[in-house]
């Protein structure tokens, strides 16, 4: 069923469906961004300028400034991307009974959903949680919205700098990296 207009107003977004949908697939693609991160790369001179005159920015896309349409964009990115208990199950290879378990305990992130529960990918490394994770979950108030969840996981902190450059790294790369979760889940408990 297409999104109308007057949906959109409903909810208090001010703009057309395909302005969202735009919005969403480029939320998308920041979330899980392709092999190649300059899309001019794949493209031969005369097709990027061919591109550019029809109007296509293959440069730096800018998304809405409704602040409501930006996270309904991101959500809905979020949702889309996120794996079901059975994808989950087996890409950790357990049983979709095991991943309820933990998400009920709260050491899995999901979004409970009409249709069931839906994973976020950022608790991933490939096929594999990332390491400390389930120490830090529990530390989130299950009341947070997903979006302000997926943004700490992946906005570089200062409160995670790395020692050797004092670069600021995100809670998901400084778990990825094999730091303590400790950290992590101290931060967590401030949010």
């Amino acid at each position: 069923m297409p999104i109308t207009v007057e949906q959109l107003q409903r909810v208090g977004i001010q703009m057309r469906p395909d302005e969202l949908e735009a919005m969403v697939l480029d939320v998308l693609e920041h979330m899980l961004p392709s092999s190649t991160t300059e899309p001019r790369r794949d493209l031969s001179p005369a097709d990027a300028a061919a591109l550019e005159r029809g109007g296509f920015n293959l440069e730096n896309r800018q998304l809405s400034t409704d602040p409501l349409a930006q996270t309904a964009a991101e959500f809905a990115a979020l949702l889309v991307s996120s794996l079901t208990v059975a994808e989950v199950a087996e890409a950790l290879g357990v049983d979709v009974s095991r991943v309820r378990q933990r998400l009920a305990a709260r050491a899995l992130y999901g979004i409970k959903r009409r249709t069931g529960w839906r994973v976020p990918r950022f608790q991933f490394d490939g096929r594999r949680l990332i390491p400390g994770i389930e120490e830090v979950i529990p530390h989130l108030d299950p009341r947070l919205q997903p979006v302000a969840v997926w943004r700490w996981f992946t906005t570089p902190t200062n409160d995670l700098a790395l020692d050797d450059d004092d670069v600021a790294v995100s809670p998901r790369d400084w778990l990825r990296a094999g730091h303590d979760p400790t950290a992590v889940g101290a931060l967590a408990i401030a949010l």
